[in-house]
């Protein structure tokens, strides 16, 4: 692989994999998978599955992919 490749999950863009000699890097563009951001793996296909099974493990009543609620943390109060 010579060039990044988007990853998309639950048919959305959510990370791209770059290059990193004979693996891939996960880098997420998406803050639902952030856990994996800096993770490698042998194809870009098993970053996919990765991601897969990241958003599936996420609770679907309480951040539906998509829709998840800003990180309190990271809120400023005005």
């Amino acid at each position: 692989m010579s060039k990044p490749i988007v990853i998309e999950a639950a048919g959305k863009a959510v990370a791209v994999a770059a290059p990193a000699g004979d693996q891939v890097r996960f880098v997420a563009v998406k803050y639902d998978v952030w856990d994996l951001d800096g993770e490698l793996y042998g194809s870009v296909a098993e970053a996919e599955r990765a991601a897969e099974r990241h958003l599936a493990s996420r609770s679907t009543v309480d951040q539906p992919f998509g829709r998840v609620a800003f990180p309190a943390e990271l809120a400023v109060a005005i």
